[in-house]
């Protein structure tokens, strides 16, 4: 074998080292869940997602991190008693601020809207205490999905660049498109965040998603010089407005229907990405999300 075989296969051979030491660590990964405008689905897709993943033995915890319009409680059907406001002034435990999802053994909703833009008036001090209690999620869960909020403002690129991985959520709707394509931007350099992905909602078909996404990277490719990953699409299907009628997750209601085998193959596209394609950015844990999180949002006011 030449030099170049032998440098090829080390190479191989410490990025596999690599992934494997990743997976050992185990620490939580946090992904955030964000849209250029609301009514793309956004919210439905990330509940949805949370379910799938489940499903493949993660546990998950989906936080309501839309600092304005949180929804998340009814698209599960539960009224929450208590929120991350509550962990914040001290007066709950982690436990009692989790809500199960009904009929989900591995999901659990994290109501944080309230709780989120309380930690902004904290100290050093109580900041310290409520991240300590927030680690023991750490041991509660292997995923925690943030649901943003819509639209390009600074609290949605904070949860961004804290977060392990980014899902920009877009429709083939042209002003969608354009808006994804303002996020890309606003978000800058690769380097201030996690992995950026990309999930084309409401699709008319497959070759129509792969299209919009192709849209997207090349022109963010050009004129960004970054490009997010393509992860896929969800179908427009009648299941997904039903299922909002009933304030249900439309992957458990029609499990069957082609949306929700699309969320089924995000979600194996989610766990191959970690596992198979580029070598993902070390899971950095809970206390360090929300370090970077007080960082790049609460502690510029």
């Amino acid at each position: 074998m030449n030099a170049a075989g032998d440098q090829a296969g080390e190479l191989r051979r410490l990025v596999k080292e690599k992934r494997q030491a990743a997976r050992r660590r185990g620490r939580l990964r946090t992904v955030a869940v964000l849209s250029g405008k609301g009514g793309v689905g956004k919210s439905n897709l990330a509940l949805s997602l949370a379910c799938a993943m489940a499903d493949r033995d993660k546990r998950v915890v989906i936080m309501d991190a839309d600092l304005g319009l949180a929804n998340l409680d009814l698209l599960c059907g539960v009224s929450p008693r208590h929120d991350l406001s509550h962990l914040v002034e001290g007066s709950r435990g982690l436990t009692e601020v989790l809500t199960p999802v009904p009929r989900e053994e591995r999901v659990t909703l994290l109501s944080g809207g309230v709780g989120l833009k309380a930690m902004a008036d904290l100290d050093d001090d109580a900041l310290q205490r409520v991240f300590g209690a927030l680690e023991d999620l750490e041991s509660r869960a292997d995923l925690l999905i943030l649901d943003t909020g819509a639209g390009i403002h600074h609290g949605v690129l904070a949860f961004a660049h804290a977060a392990d991985l980014t899902l920009l959520v877009t429709t083939p709707e042209p002003t969608s498109v354009r808006d994804a394509y303002g996020v890309i931007k606003s978000l800058g350099s690769a380097e201030e965040g996690g992995e950026l992905l990309l999930i084309v909602n409401m699709a008319g078909s497959r070759a129509e998603a792969l299209d919009v996404a192709d849209r997207i990277r090349r022109a963010a490719a050009r004129f960004l010089g970054r490009s997010p990953s393509y992860l896929g699409c969800v179908l427009r299907d009648a299941c997904v407005e039903r299922a909002v009628r009933g304030r249900g997750i439309f992957y458990r209601a029609s499990p069957s229907s082609s949306a929700s085998r699309c969320v089924g193959e995000l979600a194996d596209a989610l766990l191959q990405w970690g596992e198979e394609g580029p070598v993902p950015r070390e899971a950095r844990g809970l206390r360090s999300f929300f370090l970077r999180l007080a960082r790049g949002f609460f502690m510029e006011k």
